[in-house]
């Protein structure tokens, strides 16, 4: 008979849960928003143009913080291209999402993960969504064809205006600019100095937001050590991404044995790009530095065809809920942490016309949002444990960005939380 024990320390504190490691994340791709969360002309839409049963069941998640409008999209786009009567926004027919999925040998889904863009979903709808859940905006401007002073000009409209929706509390300067795919791409030393040219243009217009410096995974990790070298301790934040397997749209998830542990073991592969970011900062401005990190893009994505549509299953579930507890673990250094993305694209949530269901990985995420206590316990659990590779099958050009396999992997998982009198106890 196979045995485990649970042991809780409730007077061993790790460290304050930040309610925002529950954040979510929307960009323009897929049905993520047109077709998802924003239909005018649906008979679903309120008088906003924002689908009720999307909102109901966004209002059940409790968002804290929304990060818009990416993602690779972002160091693309042109705010003011949003904004204004929407009969009057500039449209195009092809965005960053349509060239590069042709590029990427899958032009038959170009058009449904890089559909035509209608500006019709901009800054002011954006910050009336985040007024209308009651989240915190995190706008992520860009850096790969705008320059510091849009950026700013940008932060004041959503800030200034006395007829804002919503302030922005958080502001990232551009998106995986470690990688080739990036519009905008370039070293870590060069991006730290871009970096502190949008910081002064931004703190000039509102001195109160917090600032987000993009870093990147543990397959390019001298890029945020330059990063922060260049920029000094000016930042709040140091994101990373990463996803499940380390290399999207290698091939679909089998229904099989191996690709059920790996998934399930997935946790521990994520948050090896976290702990490296972590080091890279103890290394840099010392163990006690103020500078946090946001986990702001995470998630399992198998194949490209799961850009369509994503329907997470019991095994997803675990691994959602073996990502929180990694990330309670690590509390309070990483306090923002996001799923990418919340509607239709790889989202907890999916729709069709009429029609909206939540899936294994909503589920476990609504279950953390409503349990989850603000003190985070020492929690050690013993079971037997199990080995698995990182993800099985790789193409051997892949193999390196793979990572050591995980080995040692606990059958019975945990997280323990309290609240502030301890008279809650929440596992």
């Amino acid at each position: 008979m196979r045995r485990a024990s649970l042991l809780i320390r409730a007077d061993r504190v790790r460290g304050r849960i930040s309610p925002l490691i529950y954040g979510q994340f929307i960009e323009h791709m897929g049905r993520c928003i047109y077709g998802g969360i924003f239909e005018p002309d649906s008979p679903l839409a309120d008088e906003l143009g924002f689908r009720r049963d999307v909102l109901e069941a966004l209002r059940a998640l409790r968002v804290p913080i929304l990060r818009y409008p990416g993602g690779c999209f972002s160091d693309e786009y042109h705010w003011r291209d949003g904004i204004g009567p929407r009969e009057r926004r500039p449209r195009y027919q092809e965005q960053y999402w349509t060239r590069w999925v042709r590029r990427w040998g899958r032009p038959e889904l170009a058009s449904l993960i890089g559909p035509p863009e209608t500006n019709a979903f901009g800054t002011d709808e954006y910050l009336t969504l985040c007024a209308e859940l009651g989240c915190q905006p995190y706008l992520n401007v860009n850096h790969g064809t705008d320059t510091p002073e849009e950026a700013a000009e940008w932060v004041a409209y959503c800030n200034r205006r006395p007829e804002t929706p919503a302030r922005v509390s958080v502001v990232g300067v551009g998106n995986e600019v470690f990688g080739f795919w990036e519009t905008g791409h370039c070293s870590g030393d060069e991006y730290g100095r871009h970096f502190l040219q949008f910081a002064e243009k931004i703190r000039r217009v509102d001195a109160e937001v917090k600032l987000l410096a993009t870093g990147a995974p543990r397959t390019y990790s001298a890029f945020t050590a330059d990063l922060l070298r260049a920029a000094g301790p000016t930042m709040d934040y140091v994101s990373v991404h990463a996803f499940h397997p380390p290399v999207p749209g290698m091939r679909p998830l089998r229904d099989d044995e191996p690709d059920y542990w790996a998934v399930v073991a997935g946790p521990y592969a994520l948050i090896r790009n976290v702990d490296d970011v972590l080091a890279d900062i103890d290394r840099a401005f010392g163990p006690d530095s103020p500078v946090r990190v946001s986990f702001d893009e995470w998630n399992l994505w198998c194949a490209w065809d799961d850009c369509v549509a994503t329907n997470y299953d019991l095994r997803a579930g675990l691994m959602f809920a073996g990502t929180f507890n990694r990330i309670h673990e690590r509390a309070p250094r990483v306090e923002i942490a996001m799923i990418a993305q919340l509607v239709n694209m790889l989202g907890l949530i999916q729709t069709d016309e009429s029609r909206l269901f939540q899936t294994a990985g909503c589920l476990v995420n609504r279950l953390y949002v409503e349990e989850t206590r603000p003190l985070a316990l020492e929690c050690q659990v013993e079971s037997e444990t199990f080995n698995t590779p990182v993800w099985p099958d790789v193409p051997e050009s892949f193999q390196p960005m793979m990572g050591e396999d995980l080995t040692g992997i606990p059958y019975l998982d945990a997280s323990a939380t309290a609240s502030e009198d301890s008279r809650q106890l929440a596992v």
